[in-house]
């Protein structure tokens, strides 16, 4: 199940459209992979980017989030009840949209109720002894009218030792009441119960914590998060002859009745530390947003034209504040202390609320064995008010005008030159958990990306995509007394690589590389307080992926996982890093009959050479890596 808390704030690195509902006892990431720039499907992700990730940046934090190609302004992640696979856009594979987004797209996909009747029941151990059992169901009621619903029980456990107990529920439904309509309504709620969430650690200084022992709870049993996630909404797309109308509006909410952040202060490298637990008298998100957009089709010989109209808009509200912070003492990291839940009185809450309308209107070409071009003009109109305990009521507006241009060149058949300008306003990072600002949002920051590269066709199996890119952002971090604001600029240049494709009968391969240049700028740059490179910046990811699945024996598959990192930044002048590291992991698939049932039992043992490493957060937050961990997964589907 997708984790949907933002307390993380992404440290950890971080599917194809699929059919409606298909087998889940098919689900392959790898094998459904377009590209090496990220694909979810089945709960497996793979690729360089994930929606926490894209290019150095947030694309999720940005607000660059789809559902089935329509604009949402997210909140509550979704689960794989209604979700069918996610797909991460960049570069060409962005070109595609009317209105692209600096920071990437992130493309989730329904799961459309199909044609049959079908029941997948799917059962999990792992990892660290985590108990899953899901239920994805459908049921055609009509030739035009099917239903779908799903039930989730995760018994989870993480890599620090803590726990939690989330219920993932869903319905949706899919009906063409005439040909050329269809109308899916959706709905899906996630609670959870006593969700204790990794502990975050801060240095006192430009060293790394000392090495912890995984698998071991260091925090408060108490400091958990209880609550839940809604997403619901509805999609309808119309076609007509030439003419298309996508329309979709939605309704994303967290709601968390007790929150809690554990933090481990001023890390000394003896291993002491001083434990802090941040309370708070619960949150809440809650987002309306939506899209309607109309597009009309002229062919010309071989030229297609399309021309679209698009209006979106969200109106979000956010309750938060009023935190405690309960110093519980200062001791070694590896000797936890518990002490009682105190009593706590909680200060007033702070309520923000943002308003945004875009219009855009978006002019698409395609020359057959040509090329394409596209040009788009979106005005969006943004409003945010922040409605302080005591304070006068901020109002921030913006009303910029946003351009994105593409072109596309096709040199061969099986060649493609690329390139594009967007210009974008995305929503600014939430303060992290340590800030003493914590979660507030500063309002939207103007944005901007250049992209180029190359799309080769080596044999109809196997396509490689390389490109460069630089984008441009306000950077937001933590000062010296611990204010998360804006210290500078941040640009982000780089070059990224994709191989994707069948490279011999049975085998795939998926494989890719992100180089990224990260540079501040500004007076905190200049004054010292911060260096040239972000801290948790890195120059290079890399993935590589192979599934083998032998013509002799189809009903077995092996697959093998590598992941690696360059040095990351982890202080203000750059000469502290997080070392390199390479991590491989290893599994496979068997596949049988259940009785009649198609079944497939998958096993995966991730991070098989035990390696431990830290990731960091540009606030200087610390969390360690997961450990080796086995996880097995059985599914069948009952027709």
């Amino acid at each position: 199940m997708r984790r949907f808390t933002l307390t993380t704030l992404g440290l950890a690195l971080a599917a194809a459209p699929a059919p409606a509902l298909a087998q889940r006892t098919d689900d392959n990431a790898t094998t459904s992979a377009e590209d090496a720039f990220g694909t979810s499907i089945g709960g497996e992700q793979i690729g360089i980017y994930n929606p926490n990730y894209v290019r150095g940046f947030s694309a999720a934090e940005a607000g660059n989030i789809r559902l089935d190609g329509l604009y949402i302004d997210q909140q509550a992640s979704f689960t794989d009840r209604v979700i069918a696979g996610l797909q991460m856009r960049v570069g060409l594979s962005a070109q595609g949209y009317p209105f692209p987004a600096p920071t990437g797209i992130a493309e989730y996909e329904l799961r459309k109720p199909g044609e049959k009747r079908l029941l997948s029941v799917s059962g999990r151990l792992g990892p660290f002894g985590a108990k899953v059992v899901e239920l994805d169901g459908q049921l055609p009621v009509t030739d035009r009218l099917s239903l779908g619903a799903g039930y989730g029980y995760f018994s989870d456990r993480n890599h620090t030792g803590g726990s939690a107990q989330f219920r993932t529920m869903a319905a949706i439904a899919r009906w063409e009441p005439i040909d050329g309509v269809e109308v899916t309504p959706f709905w899906s709620r996630i609670g959870i119960a006593d969700e204790e969430l990794p502990p975050l650690l801060l240095t006192a200084g430009d060293y790394l914590p000392p090495r912890l022992e995984r698998v071991k709870r260091i925090g408060q049993k108490w400091a958990a998060n209880d609550g839940q996630t809604i997403a619901t909404g509805l999609t309808t797309t119309i076609r007509r002859g030439d003419w298309t109308l996508k329309a979709g509006a939605f309704r994303s909410i967290v709601d968390l009745d007790r929150s809690h952040t554990q933090l481990f202060l001023n890390v000394r490298p003896d291993g002491t530390a001083d434990e802090v637990v941040i309370a708070e008298p619960g949150r809440r998100s809650a987002s309306t947003s939506g899209e309607v957009r109309l597009s009309r089709r002229f062919a010309d010989g071989p030229r297609l034209h399309t021309l679209h109209l698009s209006l979106k808009g969200r109106d979000r509200s956010r309750t938060y504040g009023g935190s405690r912070e309960i110093f519980i003492g200062n001791h070694p990291l590896e000797d936890p202390v518990t002490v009682p839940e105190p009593v706590t009185s909680f200060g007033p809450q702070t309520r923000d609320t943002v308003g945004q309308w875009t219009a855009g209107i978006a002019y698409e070409g395609r020359w057959k064995d040509v090329g394409e071009i596209s040009v788009g003009l979106q005005k969006t109109d943004y409003r945010k008010r922040v409605f302080g305990p005591g304070a006068p009521v901020i109002t921030t507006k913006d009303g910029p005008l946003l351009l994105n241009a593409t072109a596309a060149v096709y040199a061969s058949p099986s060649l493609a030159f690329y390139g594009s300008y967007t210009q974008g306003l995305e929503e600014s990072p939430v303060a992290p958990g340590h800030a003493v600002n914590r979660d507030e949002a500063p309002p939207a920051i103007r944005t901007r990306q250049f992209d180029a590269g190359v799309r080769w066709s080596i044999t109809p199996a196997i396509r490689l995509v390389a490109g460069v890119f630089e984008v441009s952002k306000p950077f937001y971090s933590v000062d010296t007394a611990r204010v998360f604001r804006q210290l500078g600029d941040v640009r982000h240049r780089g070059a990224e690589f994709s191989l994707s494709g069948q490279i011999a009968p049975g085998l795939t391969a998926i494989a890719g590389t992100a180089l990224i240049d990260a540079t501040l700028s500004g007076d905190a740059v200049d004054s010292g307080q911060l260096g040239r490179k972000p801290l948790a910046s890195f120059g290079r990811l890399s993935t590589a992926v192979l599934d083998y699945r032998p013509p002799f024996a189809p009903a077995v598959s092996v697959d093998l996982v590598v992941e690696s990192t360059s040095d990351r930044v982890a202080s203000t002048d750059g000469k502290l890093v997080i070392p390199a590291r390479a991590i491989a992991s290893i599994g496979g698939r068997y596949r049988f009959k259940l009785g009649k049932a198609p079944a497939t039992l998958r096993v995966q043992i991730a991070n098989v050479g035990n390696k431990f490493g830290w990731a960091n957060g540009p606030s200087g937050i610390y969390l360690y890596n997961l450990p080796r961990r086995l996880t097995a997964t059985l599914t069948t589907d009952l027709g």
